[in-house]
């Protein structure tokens, strides 16, 4: 039963009372009472699925069925038609509008051709040409109960490849959409505009956009577990949708812990226990979260119980993969203690405007890895410090995300000791991929600050004000000088008049001290806005004709159809290694997610050299043609394996290597032991002679 109001009572005018139904009587002639009724708080602190919210819903899966049927997608397979030749340069096909982006070379170039890989492979759970061990199983789709916990991958088995592809990319916004949007609902109690707001900002950074989606599915999972966890701790009537809610939760918590990949999940991990911790504490006097607690207990042990059991099962079929990918040189024994900064710096997104894939400060590496989230932390918590000490209130909500935002800002900054950074499993995530859960908390402390500043706005004179928003001008003009000076000399001064202007408005908005009706609405707009520029990143494509009907992917599959147990090498160019990956065949060269021993047992017998190859590497093929079957490792990158040999040499043959191709016509003595089988455009085909 729910406490009664504390409040005092509003003053209405007096009625008569209406009369109550009367009493029944029984047969023992005693008046039999009317059960009363538990009083009902509403569950004003919980998602109220009104019209509104559902149509929103509704419109974002709609557009996520609706694309992924149509074959619509943002990869950049258009690419193909430009790296390979087929006579399509003028016109790449499969491309709607925009332009395929070379820097997601880890969409179109591993993603792609590993899925294909074992699509036309039949679906199997060891694929040796993606690498060692069951990757095909850890990262493939396969018909294997591992399956459930892989919502990316469903596509790939549930409709044909260009469907398939597209569920995969698209699935990630619809994740994120609806995932951010519940999320806020339930934080921001129903602000049900301030939500949408805050699920397009995610979607629309460059963050998201510049990743194919990011951490779009590893935090839009977190955001469910979220609000079905809340609402079945606060539910104040049973239902059979208790059963419902924890058979979920059990699932959704595995699928979180199958996405694979730490340097996300660890701590947006940490981001949600803070809210979890803030929202129980707020809304600790609600009737519902001691009601019938037990039970609710008992659901989702039942739950966590029957797909643990499933996830145990599942684990110790990729124990010894999982094994293999932890000891690798990279990324497996990374030991990570932070300090190491930004790619670009904390605010290089407020002059994003400027850069693309090809101009960029040279420093900042790429615009993918540089890429994060707009921030408004510098004013956020210190006008709730402010607030707080006002009103002599803490929100344990904004208190809690305000300390944790901090401490990743500590991580990024500064070197932790060991013990702190493994004790903590923060060693997980190296600062360039921690600057994207920061940018996510970030987004949700500045969207819950709104929220909350709709009621605890403060009174200042307007000298007060006037001083402020200098002060803010002040630092917004530190951001661009900062910039002119970390982009050593990329940026010019007048460039970045214009955003800092627009920074600035942002920011003044955000003054605990603005009071203004439509505060929240211009500050929408206003970022909404700015982050347009963002959309125009990806291409919209639809289908993979540049993939899978061009000739050389023709070419291979016909010669694998007749020669299946075949193995190949590519040389020189890695993007033959990529298009035959896709294709099916078996090649050792190419991108490995592990390194597949049974061809490293024959070139590294002794294992001296594992240190060259043992990681996540784009596998490249070089002429070494020295006739004394020597073979030559090193890396080039941290994800990179240059192997150089001979293509006649007797450990190609050992290993089965029937087919070796070449970008162009090789020297001769480099084809002395093999035949031209086919030429398709300028990439040769040849035949190792028996």
């Amino acid at each position: 039963m729910a406490k009664p109001s504390k409040r005092r009572p509003a003053i209405v005018p007096q009625r008569a009372p209406k009369p109550e139904p009367a009493a029944t009587p029984t047969a023992s002639g005693t008046v039999k009472a009317r059960p009363v009724e538990p009083a009902s708080s509403g569950n004003t602190h919980l998602i109220h699925f009104d019209f509104r919210a559902k149509l929103y819903l509704g419109i974002v899966v709609g557009l996520f069925a609706l694309l992924t049927l149509s074959k619509v997608h943002t990869s950049s397979s258009p690419i193909w038609d430009l790296l390979l030749p087929d006579g399509h340069e003028s016109a790449p096909r499969g491309l709607v509008a925009g332009n395929p982006r070379v820097i997601r070379t880890d969409e179109w170039g591993v993603t792609l051709p590993w899925q294909l890989s074992n699509v036309n492979k039949g679906y199997p759970l060891e694929n040796e040409t993606i690498g060692g061990h069951k990757v095909g199983l850890l990262l493939m789709p396969t018909y294997h109960l591992f399956g459930l916990f892989r919502p990316g991958n469903w596509g790939l088995l549930l409709f044909d490849v260009e469907r398939g592809v597209a569920w995969k990319g698209n699935i990630a916004y619809c994740i994120l959409l609806t995932g951010a949007f519940l999320l806020l609902m339930l934080l921001t109690r129903n602000n049900f505009w301030l939500s949408v707001f805050g699920s397009l900002w995610l979607w629309m950074s460059s963050g998201t956009q510049n990743w194919n989606g990011g951490m779009g599915v590893i935090f839009g999972l977190y955001c469910y577990l979220f609000t079905l966890g809340m609402h079945l701790l606060f539910a104040e009537r049973q239902s059979w949708r208790w059963w419902l809610i924890g058979l979920l939760f059990g699932w959704l918590l595995f699928a979180e812990i199958f996405a694979l990949y730490p340097a996300y999940q660890v701590p947006m991990g940490y981001t949600f226990l803070v809210l979890s911790a803030g929202f129980i504490w707020t809304n600790r006097h609600q009737a519902g979260l001691r009601y019938q607690f037990p039970i609710k207990l008992g659901i989702v042990l039942v739950g966590l119980t029957l797909f643990g059991l499933l996830f145990y099962s599942v684990y110790e079929e990729l124990k010894p993969t999982l094994q293999a990918a932890s000891q690798t040189v990279y990324p497996g024994k990374r030991l990570e203690t932070g300090g190491t900064g930004f790619k670009a710096n904390w605010f290089s997104e407020f002059y994003v405007w400027y850069l693309s894939e090809d101009k960029l400060p040279k420093s900042w590496d790429n615009i993918s890895e540089l890429s994060h989230f707009l921030t408004f932390v510098p004013i956020v918590i210190p006008a709730l410090l402010v607030s707080f000490y006002r009103r002599r209130r803490i929100d344990p909500v904004l208190a809690g995300l305000s300390v944790w935002v901090l401490v990743m800002l500590s991580w990024m900054t500064f070197n932790w000791p060991v013990w702190l950074a493994e004790g903590t499993l923060m060693s997980m995530s190296p600062t360039r991929r921690m600057q994207m859960p920061l940018g996510v908390s970030s987004v949700l402390l500045a969207l819950l600050y709104l929220n909350y500043m709709k009621t605890n706005a403060l009174q200042v004179s307007r000298g007060v004000q006037a001083g402020l928003v200098a002060l803010v001008a002040g630092f917004i003009g530190f951001t661009a000088y900062y910039n002119l000076q970390d982009s050593e000399g990329f940026f010019k001064l007048y460039q970045l008049v214009i955003p800092a202007l627009w920074m600035t408005v942002l920011y003044v908005l955000l003054l605990p001290t603005t009071r203004w009706n439509l505060r929240q609405l211009a500050f929408g707009l206003g970022v909404l806005v700015f982050l347009l520029p963002n959309m125009a990143f990806n291409p919209l494509s639809v289908g993979l004709k540049a993939v899978t009907e061009h000739s050389l992917y023709k070419a291979v599959q016909a010669i694998q159809q007749t020669d299946p147990n075949a193995r190949w090498v590519a040389y020189d160019n890695r993007r033959l290694s990529e298009m035959i990956t896709a294709a099916g065949a078996n090649i050792i060269s190419g991108v490995k997610y592990l390194p597949p021993d049974s061809v490293y047992n024959v070139l590294d017998p002794q294992s001296k050299l594992d240190s060259v190859y043992n990681r996540y590497a784009h596998t490249i093929y070089k002429l070494n043609i020295d006739q004394k079957d020597g073979i030559i490792m090193h890396n080039t990158f941290e994800d990179e394996c240059t192997v150089a040999m001979d293509p006649c040499s007797p450990k190609l043959k050992q290993l089965r290597v029937r087919y070796v191709v070449f970008d162009g016509e090789p020297i001769a003595l480099a084809t002395r032991c093999m035949t031209l089988v086919q030429q398709v455009n300028n990439v040769r085909i040849y035949r190792v002679n028996p």
